[in-house]
């Protein structure tokens, strides 16, 4: 089948990478660019459950509906790998914050995309974050920079050289966006109240403690890139890959 062609593409990326399911508090981390599968756009999409499909529709312009399908369709795919079931068969549900859950099967997920670029996490804990942004920014986060960090975290970024603030920023940015997705709040809850900008663990501003308390880590990304993932206390290994097609 054609379907099953394009699974092999993907799995065959991914095992190059070295991506394995994860094993009790291990996570997993991939990148890729989806430029180079474009010409699977139609069949990628037959992988995607009827709401996603949906969303794909709604996108107003190409790149990012072919992106969306994309991501979701590799992203599918790998959860497949790590649940032992076909890519149509994937449940992912979204919480009512929007983010995605996997229940019952005791692995946690994320996703976040960058122009042409895809981050994915797997992790079998409760919950993950990850975050990728262009570098440099398309938004001007100098001027959001009282409505994004913390006293602490401005103060930081305000002692560097002016030339080194807007990547720390960014970057910072990218870590704060991993640790509000791993605690299931995404902007629901002010920026300005976590400080993400240290290695100390972070806990979740959730009051019903659903979460918990995450620490923070850099992904090893392409030039033009900068990224972030959060995992639990208990995770105690982050594994990054990279997807290179054929």
């Amino acid at each position: 089948m054609i379907e099953d062609a394009f699974t092999a593409v993907v799995t065959g990326a991914l095992a190059r990478s070295g991506f394995v399911p994860p094993a009790v508090n291990e996570a997993r981390t991939f990148v890729f660019a989806c430029r180079p599968l474009l010409v699977h756009v139609p069949v990628a999409a037959q992988l995607l459950d009827a709401g996603e499909t949906g969303r794909a529709e709604r996108f107003r312009f190409e790149h990012d509906r072919t992106t969306y399908i994309l991501a979701h369709a590799v992203w599918r795919i790998a959860l497949a790998m790590c649940l032992d079931v076909a890519p149509t068969k994937v449940s992912l549900i979204a919480a009512p914050a929007g983010q995605p859950t996997l229940p019952g099967t005791g692995l946690s997920t994320s996703l976040s995309h960058a122009s042409d670029w895809v981050a994915i996490a797997v992790c079998r804990a409760a919950t993950t974050g990850i975050d990728i942004e262009q570098e440099p920014s398309r938004v001007r986060l100098g001027d959001m920079i009282d409505t994004i960090c913390t006293p602490a975290e401005m103060a930081r970024v305000m002692s560097l050289e002016a030339a080194g603030r807007g990547t720390a920023l960014l970057a910072l940015w990218t870590r704060k966006e991993a640790l509000l997705k791993a605690f299931g709040v995404g902007l629901g809850v002010d920026p300005t109240t976590i400080d993400a900008g240290t290695d100390d663990l972070v806990a979740s501003p959730s009051i019903d403690g659903m979460f918990p308390a995450c620490w923070i880590g850099n992904l090893d990304l392409p030039l033009g890139l900068v990224g972030a993932f959060a995992v639990p206390t208990s995770v105690v290994r982050v594994e990054q890959h990279r997807l290179v097609w054929d």
